[in-house]
């Protein structure tokens, strides 16, 4: 065997070319030169026949072929690979005692800054709230000064707050809605009428069982209410204000009433007020003529008394509604 060693291929790619520089340049022999692809193969092929050398024929006779030189290892594909990225790969040169400097985060920057700020508001803040001003100083008189007087500060007895009126409406619809603002607005003109003269001032109360100057029949309740209407608004004769054609033209029983109220859009409730009408389901009305509490008086025709005038006090739950007064 021959003394002499393969060299490495790896430790002469991998050692270091300058201390200076943390990647060493690759090594790549020098020797032999080959000018085809074919030499190389024959050159490798011979490495691979004879690693040690050539070697001593029987007889002390060495071999006629030459012995590759120990200059040519045989290399890989992989190994050519690497040392082709080596060679190309630029060195980093690194000063004694040095390491390449890290790329900084901007956003771990911005982080450390936000929270450098909240600590330092943080600590000023409470104390700049718990001792605004330096005690002994012109300032502090100021503010003492400033606090004595608001705490001083007395409020008239005679100022009065401000009532809040809210109105009576509870609707859970547009139509109700509607019709509470009408009953709330009648409630309000004809609250203050106050009672009229008690007493029977019809001024058919003998005429016969025909039409009257109204379109009713004389002496009957609707023809009594449609009176007191006109008396109300001011009209006691000719041309009337309220009469069959505009009351009720849809028909002239009082039992037609509260429809032809509602037909109109005009306000109706279960809430009695002065100069209203009071409707009765079994087909009669009759003139409100005061409130007493629960009660109900009211004034009416062919009621109690056949075609005649009568007067009575009833409990408002036996109404079965007002009809308000005609806009």
């Amino acid at each position: 065997m021959s003394d002499e060693q393969t060299p490495d291929p790896q430790a002469n790619l991998l050692a270091p070319r300058d201390a200076n520089y943390a990647v060493a340049t690759p090594l790549l022999p020098a020797e032999p030169q080959f000018s085809s692809r074919r030499e190389l193969h024959e050159a490798s092929k011979n490495a691979a026949r004879h690693p040690h050398g050539a070697a001593s024929k029987p007889g002390g006779q060495q071999s006629s072929r030459k012995r590759p030189s120990s200059r040519t290892p045989k290399l890989s594909r992989k190994e050519r690979s690497l040392a082709r990225k080596l060679a190309v790969t630029p060195a980093v040169k690194v000063g004694p005692g040095k390491t390449p400097a890290k790329k900084q985060n901007p956003a771990l920057a911005i982080v450390v800054m936000l929270a450098v700020c909240g600590f330092v508001c943080g600590v000023a803040l409470p104390a700049y709230a718990f001792n605004p001003v330096a005690p002994g100083t012109v300032e502090q008189a100021a503010a003492s000064a400033s606090s004595t007087h608001l705490q001083a500060l007395k409020v008239n007895a005679t100022i009065q707050q401000s009532s809040v009126t809210r109105d009576d409406i509870s609707a859970t619809s547009d139509a109700e809605y509607k019709q509470q603002q009408i009953t709330a607005a009648a409630l309000a003109s004809y609250a203050k009428v106050g009672p009229h003269q008690a007493g029977d001032d019809y001024p058919w109360a003998t005429a016969g069982n025909t039409l009257s100057p109204l379109g009713y029949f004389y002496r009957q309740c609707v023809d009594f209410v449609a009176w007191r209407l006109n008396r109300d608004a001011g009209v006691t004769s000719a041309p009337w204000k309220w009469t069959w054609h505009n009351l009720t033209p849809n028909g002239g029983d009082a039992s037609q009433w509260k429809a032809a109220w509602e037909a109109h859009g005009w306000a109706t409730s279960a809430t009695p007020v002065v100069g209203s009408v009071a409707w009765f389901t079994g087909n009669h009305v009759a003139y409100v003529k005061s409130i007493d509490g629960a009660n109900v008086v009211i004034e009416e025709y062919n009621g109690t008394s056949s075609r005649s005038y009568a007067i009575r006090t009833i409990a408002i739950s036996s109404v079965g509604r007002f009809l308000y007064p005609p806009a």
